[in-house]
């Protein structure tokens, strides 16, 4: 799920440090992985690109500049260098990647785009990050709300109209006696999630493993997770039914980028390991 909101604050020194390692993460051209591209992308030397901004960390730019920055954008240079191209970013609102690729205006997609069956009739997916839902607060609370069951009678803030608040209300009804269900409070962003926590008028919060991730990497100790991971998904690059010969060039380059390190030198540029998958799977969704 792509959540309208963000916390991302960037100090100068700090993008200019994460710029510095994305040109050491560039790496030597794959012949093998070159060899299975199709001609007509190899001749022209770019892969196209479709992302959705902004979904930080995954893929955003700082208020005032151009600059695409995220671990989708450092995913897609490193796999387009591997593969002896360039990649070319082209933003496009999110309701139409899949246009933009089934109609060959883009090679694929990568813009934490979940690898659904109902998608898999179009697209296939090689599956490249795990994610899921989480429940969140603040520090103060973490001696007395612990694991999910903690959360029961307490009021969640959830942002609204997203599939967040039926998990929360299912997972309330599964966890929680009928006279202790957890409140579902719904409202637009995490600003105001976590000031309602802060304000005691909620306990905790929900969010997206990555943003989590990247939210305790911003502010440090100042937030933890409550149980686990719920409703584990994976994100993948998308490419249409067609194009499976470009796919398995992605694939190969991804291969070599994971045997080598980069691939998880990537993620942890973004405080993003525990999102990393152990192998990378094609049409890996099965409901």
């Amino acid at each position: 799920m792509k959540p309208t909101f963000s916390m991302i604050q960037c100090l100068a020194s700090a993008a200019l440090l994460g710029l510095a390692v994305s040109s050491q993460a560039v790496a030597a051209k794959d012949e093998a992985a070159a060899a299975k591209l199709p001609d007509a992308v190899r001749t022209l030397g770019k892969l196209n690109v479709t992302i959705s901004l902004a979904y930080p960390p995954m893929e955003y730019n700082d208020a005032g500049s151009t600059d695409l920055k995220g671990f989708d954008i450092d995913l897609a240079k490193a796999i387009a260098d591997r593969l002896g191209l360039t990649a070319d970013f082209q933003n496009v609102d999110f309701p139409q990647l899949i246009p933009q690729v089934v109609t060959g205006r883009s090679d694929l997609i990568l813009t934490a785009f979940s690898d659904k069956v109902e998608r898999q009739t179009q697209l296939d997916f090689i599956d490249y990050f795990k994610t899921g839902n989480v429940f969140y607060s603040t520090a103060e609370l973490k001696d007395s709300i612990k694991a999910e069951a903690d959360l029961c009678g307490k009021t969640i803030a959830v942002a609204t109209g997203t599939s967040w608040v039926t998990w929360a209300e299912d997972l309330s009804k599964a966890t929680c006696a009928a006279d202790k269900q957890m409140s579902v409070i719904q409202i637009p962003t995490q600003a105001e999630h976590i000031m309602q926590i802060k304000q005691g008028r909620a306990q905790a919060s929900i969010i997206g493993l990555e943003g989590l991730l990247d939210l305790m990497k911003q502010e440090p100790g100042k937030f933890y997770q409550i149980g686990a991971v719920g409703e584990i998904n994976h994100y993948g690059i998308a490419f249409a039914k067609q194009n499976a010969q470009l796919r398995d060039a992605v694939l190969a380059a991804l291969n070599a980028l994971k045997a080598d390190g980069t691939y998880v030198e990537i993620l942890d540029r973004y405080g993003l390991k525990e999102a990393g998958v152990e192998e990378f799977t094609v049409n890996g969704a099965k409901k």
